[in-house]
Parts: C-alpha cells; structure tokens; sequence
C-alpha cells in the first residue's frame, strides 16, 4: 500500500558494450570498427509509480536510435516500447527512450544504413532485449520512495561552437575552437538539473542528470567509450552513500561542444568529475531530511507531428559533382590532391544520401512527463540550445528539464536564425532533414502540451 507522500520507485542498468564487429561513426570511411573498449556502456532504466500511473525512463550510453534502424516495416523506438509493455504492463506511450548522444558509441543515427554491416542484424535484437531486460528489472525493483528536485550550475564545460561574425554568417564550427576570432558565439545553457529519489523504507538512491553538452570529446577514434556523462554517472554512483543507479539525459546540445576540441580521456575525465561534482552536491543537499519533496503524482501526454523537410539540392547537379570528384581522386598524383578530392566526393555523398531519404514529411514525437511540479520534455533530434531554453522560459512547472535524442533521431533540430548564418548544422547532408521551422513547431507543441498538463 502506498502512502501518500510516496512514490513506487525502481532502477537498473544494463552492460550494452558491442562487439568489435559493429562500426562508430568516422569521417572516412563513415563506418569504422572499433578496436578495443576504453569504458563500458549501459542501459539505465528508471520506473515511478505513483499507485496509478507507471512511467519508465530509459537513459542509453548511444549516439541516438534512429527509428528507421532495423529496415523497412520496422520502428526501434516502438518495438522497444511494445517489449516492455508485454514484461511489465506499463502502457507504451508512458516509456521514454532516451540516449546520452555519446559517440565514441555504435552508429546507429543509421548516417548510413548499418543493417549493411554483416554483424548488426543479430546485434541489434540482442540490444532490443538488453533494453527491455533494464526497464523490466528496474519496474520489478520497485519500493516506496520520495522524489525530491534541484538545479545547478556547472559553468566552463561546455561552449556555443557556433561562433557568428558581424556580417551575420558563421565563422567557425564543431572542429574549431575559435582564437582570436572577431566574432559572437551563441547561448549556452549551464544548468544541471536533478532529480534524487530515496527510498523511505530501504537506504537506497537513485538520482536523474540533465545537462546540455555533446559528448565528442573523444569522437572518431576506435575506442568504446561513454565520454564525459559516463565518468559522472560513475563518480555520483560511487561518491553517494547507497547510490543504486545514476542515469545522465541529454539536453538541447546540438550546438554545444565541450570547451576544448581534443580526443584526450583525460578531458573525459576532467569534465566528468565537473558534472558528476556539482550533482553530487545537489544530492548532498536534497538528502537532507527537510528538503522539500516533489508531490507523488504522474502524467504522461505524447503526440507526434509532421515536420517538413528542407529544400533538397538537384540530384543530377551532385550525381556529376560526386563523378567528377571521383575521378580527379583516382587520378590524383599527390598526397594533397588525393586528399582535397576525398574531402569533395564525400561532400557529394552526403548530399545524395540526403536526396535518397525522400521528401516526405518527418514525423517528431514530443513526450511531456509531469512528475509532481517536474516537467520532463523530450525531443526526437539534436535540438539547438536555443530551443531548449525556449521550452524552459515559457514553461508553467517549478522546473523543467528538456531532453533530446529521445524516441528517434531525426537529425538536427535548428532554429531560423542558424538557416540564414550557415555552417556545418543545416548543412546538406543527412543529418539535418527538417527544415527551418521544424525547431519551433516541436517548441510550440511542447509548450502546447506543458499548458494542458499545468492546467
């Protein structure tokens, strides 16, 4: 029987390291194997229930899952949802798919098809079920709890990599880090919010990390890594008395870099202990017997919407551009001229991989969870910094956490401002398919829903 200053709350985690047969996202080529794993991986489930509603949150050491994964006639996200469903009985819209955005992680954004990828067909059932097996565990694990919620700030891990001259157009992107350029960086949003659940009966925690920074610190290189969010989630869960299980949710990063441009674990290591650091304060604070709790109540709303897509370059104009680049490459004499002409095909083949996914609207899932005066707000892509904040600013509840790569990866989500300005971001390639007001119509929505649910 519940009490009724409580909350049923369970959690687990699940090792998802792949195999060395499954590919990274590189440059060239775009699939790379690894070879070797520096940390390992995991599947992070929470479930709450607060005697009527049940919810479980899934937070995943992965790049995203696209939903187009596991081939035509196929959806990731909702056969995820549907396993767990049948394991536990929570309803499936009440279960969020989330991913840390980590890349040193299999490629499945699916930038090209992995299914192409021998050994990924079998994998990828076996990820279905290790999912499934950390929410049914962590439904099954449920005790009477008290949830209780915070914000931090964690200033000077994370840096706008956007950098805007005053003409108005971008001067530097995620490769760079601008030095002595006369320009203006965008938004960056430096707080860290916190939810910390206890036990009433046991003395056991488990605590929620939501915080907007792109996990690249160590991208394209053959190691398996978590990067910087699976250094904190380590650090909470061993520095906290009881720590059962510590999941990290990515927020509105998809402008926003870690303050160095480097491929070195110990920046992974410097900027995981400056999260993990600040959350374990939180938690130290919200430990405390009179720090007020969260009320015990749950609703989930989720609704999907069409986004359309950008405008898509000439097919015969690239289809020539890629020939030629081809063939300059081939005849290429030169280390140099080998290498300019690689960089030119690739660019072709981005753009033809972005004409083959089609011109069809894109559906976008928008997933609203209220937890007492909690609002959790995911999103399917990359979402601009700016958007999240948007999200935030116009929300009714004490505290809202926006998190993206949740339910599907649809790429980047940029705002109006970014199409004009240019870079990497609305660049014609397969990882930004919506167009320009695409980022606004998800923020509106979300808006729209947080309304209903604070009515």
């Amino acid at each position: 029987m519940l009490m009724s200053n409580s909350f049923l709350a369970g959690s687990a985690k699940v090792d998802i390291t792949p195999p060395l047969t499954i590919p990274y996202l590189g440059y060239e080529p775009r699939h790379a194997l690894f070879a070797g794993v520096h940390d390992p991986l995991y599947a992070r489930a929470v479930a709450l229930d607060d005697g009527t509603t049940q919810v479980i949150l899934l937070a995943v050491d992965a790049i995203g899952y696209s939903n187009d994964l596991l081939g035509p006639g196929r959806n990731f996200t909702a056969e995820v949802r549907q396993r767990i469903q049948v394991r536990t009985g929570v309803p499936a819209a009440h279960i969020m798919l989330a991913t840390t955005h980590a890349h040193s992680t299999p490629e499945t954004c699916n930038l090209r098809r992995l299914l192409d990828t021998p050994a990924v067909a079998p994998w990828l059932e076996v990820v279905l079920d290790q999912l499934t097996s950390a929410a049914a565990m962590a439904f099954a694990q449920r005790k009477p709890s008290r949830l209780k919620a915070g914000t931090g700030v964690v200033a000077g891990l994370a840096r706008n990599r956007r950098v805007i001259g005053k003409d108005g157009r971008i001067l530097a992107g995620p490769e760079i880090t601008p030095t002595g350029v006369d320009g203006t960086a965008g938004p960056v949003d430096t707080a860290v919010g916190v939810l910390y659940l206890e036990g009433t009966e046991t003395p056991t925690c488990t605590v929620l990390t939501n915080f907007a920074c792109h996990p690249v610190t160590v991208q394209v290189q053959p190691l398996v890594s978590a990067d910087f969010p699976g250094v904190a989630m380590g650090v909470i869960e061993k520095s906290l008395p009881n720590c059962a299980n510590s999941l990290f949710f990515q927020g509105s990063c998809g402008d926003i870099n870690p303050i160095r441009n480097t491929t070195d674990f110990a920046d992974v290591e410097r900027y995981g202990l400056m999260l993990g650091g600040e959350v374990i304060k939180l938690a130290a604070q919200m430990s405390a017997p009179d720090y007020p709790e969260t009320t015990p109540s749950i609703q989930v709303r989720s609704e999907t919407i069409l986004l359309k897509v950008r405008n898509l370059p000439d097919r015969t104009a690239v289809q020539q551009a890629y020939t030629e680049a081809s063939n300059k490459r081939t005849a290429a004499t030169t280390d140099a001229e080998r290498a300019q002409w690689t960089r030119t095909q690739r660019l072709a083949e981005e753009k033809l991989v972005l004409i083959e996914r089609g011109s069809e609207p894109i559906p976008a899932e928008i997933q609203v969870v209220r937890i007492g005066d909690v609002a959790l707000v995911s999103l399917p892509g990359e979402p601009f910094t700016e958007l999240g904040l948007a999200i935030k600013q116009r929300s009714p509840a004490r505290h809202t956490f926006v998190i993206g790569y949740a339910n599907d990866w649809i790429g980047y989500l940029a705002t109006p401002q970014a199409w004009q300005q240019g870079g990497y971001e609305v660049g014609e390639g397969p990882w930004t398919r919506v167009g320009p007001e695409g980022g606004y119509q998800l923020v509106d929505k979300a808006v729209e829903m947080l309304a209903a649910l604070w009515q």
